[in-house]
């Protein structure tokens, strides 16, 4: 069994701070970490942690960053032998401000909009983990979360291998995404992407995100859900809307909450669970990595998760927000 994860990897930088700035002010935080990121690359990292055999997939500069990104990936096992190094790729680079009185967040990220273009002898690279995986006498079972921002090398593995089943993290709306999402057996989509997809500001009825989840639908092979932050997790559920509420926490820092989600979503796809099973899971891991700061310093033991679940089936009422 293994799981391919292709998509951004980047270097996070995180200051924390009491206020919110003042344009061309300068400001202090006596508070930073440091540390990979990425929404793929933190579900790898998680994956990882809780002993999977996983494989990361994308493009980095061979740079200092590069290289710190690596040895983080190494440090719980993720295999990096396919990750394709190009000089003429940035390593990607996020100034991450979290406001310490609310625990939200704000994001800026040094990136290109797409990595160059595969050339032939990075094909074969990737050729090989397809061959590894693949070859006859070994009925693997593979699972590939991917989160657009790799487009091309998404399409390319996806199309080589029929069989795996494909998540979808999809954050924004974009052509490629677009695209990708044609794959996908489980199109987890952003607030953020279903709103823009159905031209709409913000969900506020049962109404809305039905239609938001049709037009989806229509654009995956697989189910459709869309992810509302602190509110939960929406679905079809024999063709009705349905919300799995989002766990009560004391948020302190929400960086990554989404990625953990993600990375939760994706084990208990890859193991077969029934999909109400998969969102508990994953909203539960998410909850409570925002209950500390950073992101790879907040993803939760495998055991801490099953632990909450086990604590959560004895007292159910106290533990959801509502919509």
């Amino acid at each position: 069994m293994a799981i391919i994860t292709i998509g951004l990897s980047c270097f996070d930088q995180f200051f924390y701070i009491n206020r919110w700035p003042k344009e061309n002010t300068k400001n202090f935080s006596s508070d930073f970490i440091e540390s990979g990121g990425g929404p793929c690359a933190n579900a790898a990292w998680l994956l990882g942690l809780w002993g999977e055999c996983v494989y990361f997939s994308g493009h980095l500069q061979n740079d200092i960053y590069g290289q710190k990104i690596i040895d983080e990936f190494h440090d719980v096992g993720v295999n990096t032998d396919y990750v394709i190094f190009n000089n003429q790729m940035l390593t990607p680079l996020a100034s991450i401000l979290v406001n310490q009185l609310n625990g939200s967040r704000t994001i800026i990220t040094r990136k290109q909009n797409y990595p160059p273009r595969m050339t032939f002898e990075e094909k074969l690279k990737i050729d090989e983990l397809i061959t590894h995986l693949t070859y006859d006498d070994k009925k693997e079972v593979i699972t590939i979360l991917i989160d657009g921002h790799e487009p091309e090398l998404s399409e390319y593995i996806i199309q080589r291998m029929p069989d795996a089943r494909v998540v979808m993290d999809a954050g924004s709306l974009r052509e490629s995404n677009l695209n990708l999402a044609k794959y996908t057996d489980y199109l987890v989509a952003s607030e953020n992407f279903a709103c823009e997809l159905s031209g709409i500001e913000k969900f506020t009825s049962d109404i809305q995100l039905n239609e938001a989840l049709t037009e989806l639908n229509k654009l995956s092979r697989g189910q459709p859900f869309i992810t509302l932050g602190e509110r939960g997790c929406a679905y079809l559920k024999n063709g009705i809307p349905t919300i799995s509420p989002a766990f009560i926490c004391n948020a302190i820092d929400t960086t990554g909450a989404g990625d953990v989600f993600h990375g939760a979503f994706t084990y208990g796809v890859h193991y077969n669970w029934h999909i109400d099973n998969i969102i508990l899971f994953a909203s539960l891991a998410a909850a409570i990595s925002v209950e500390k700061k950073g992101v790879r310093e907040s993803i939760p033991d495998l055991a801490d998760v099953h632990n909450a679940i086990n604590q959560y089936e004895r007292s159910r009422e106290k533990y959801f927000t509502s919509f």
